[in-house]
């Protein structure tokens, strides 16, 4: 969420966030604008247009400032049937892809090889994990970032809090190019209700972080959108 309210403002684009998380949604009840109309919905519209460019406001929640929440099913059996059913994974993800009008922000939780969320990766411009700062989170992410180097364009990593390493030494032990530092946030999901609406909330260093985030990633995904429409 951060990310997207970050997204450089040159860029002039649409954003949306999508999400997707096997262990089901919680975006919904957290941002506090239901979950109604949601990811079923958007799968439902794709698959009878096919069109991406559908209209938002009957398949999203607006967030305001050109930007949109899609929030996935409450619970993790209804997360996995959604997307199990019918490879809606795989033609959802071939039609956000194709979207030049937009940015598409996946939030799939935690991906594995069997996951049928997978064709998503396929079609990102970059993959993001995320960790904590200790040591038993950071010591699994080579293995994590070494799978899912065959399945995607970019991986990176963000380490939330205060690491005991610099950013040139998580990435050779990562095995990946693109790392990125940010601070914790005690009020992380507070901050990025707020920031929508409340300029104060701009100055805490989590939202500085995701500044910098949104402006790294936002190179790849122009390359990779302006490639597209040349092709």
């Amino acid at each position: 969420m951060l990310l997207a309210a970050a997204w450089p403002e040159h860029a002039d684009i649409e954003r949306v966030v999508l999400e997707a998380d096997l262990d089901g949604g919680v975006a919904g009840a957290r941002y506090g604008v239901g979950v109604e109309p949601g990811a079923e919905v958007l799968v439902s519209d794709l698959r009878h247009v096919g069109d991406p460019s559908v209209p938002l406001a009957t398949t999203a929640r607006s967030l305001g400032s050109g930007a949109w929440l899609v929030p996935g099913p409450e619970s993790s059996e209804a997360t996995r049937r959604l997307w199990s059913a019918d490879r809606a994974a795989e033609s959802v993800a071939a039609s956000l892809g194709a979207d030049r009008a937009r940015v598409w922000f996946c939030d799939l939780g935690r991906v594995t090889p069997g996951s049928p969320t997978l064709p998503f990766l396929s079609e990102a411009s970059v993959t993001l994990l995320f960790s904590r700062d200790q040591p038993a989170d950071l010591i699994q992410l080579p293995t994590r970032v070494k799978s899912l180097q065959s399945t995607t364009v970019e991986v990176g990593v963000v380490v939330v809090g205060a690491p005991a390493y610099n950013r040139g030494e998580l990435s050779q032990f990562f095995g990946c190019r693109q790392v990125w530092i940010v601070p914790a946030h005690e009020e992380l999901v507070e901050l990025s209700r707020q920031v929508w609406t409340n300029k104060k909330a701009r100055r805490a260093p989590a939202w500085r972080a995701a500044l910098e985030v949104a402006s790294d990633v936002a190179v790849p995904v122009a390359f990779r959108q302006s490639k597209r429409a040349t092709t």
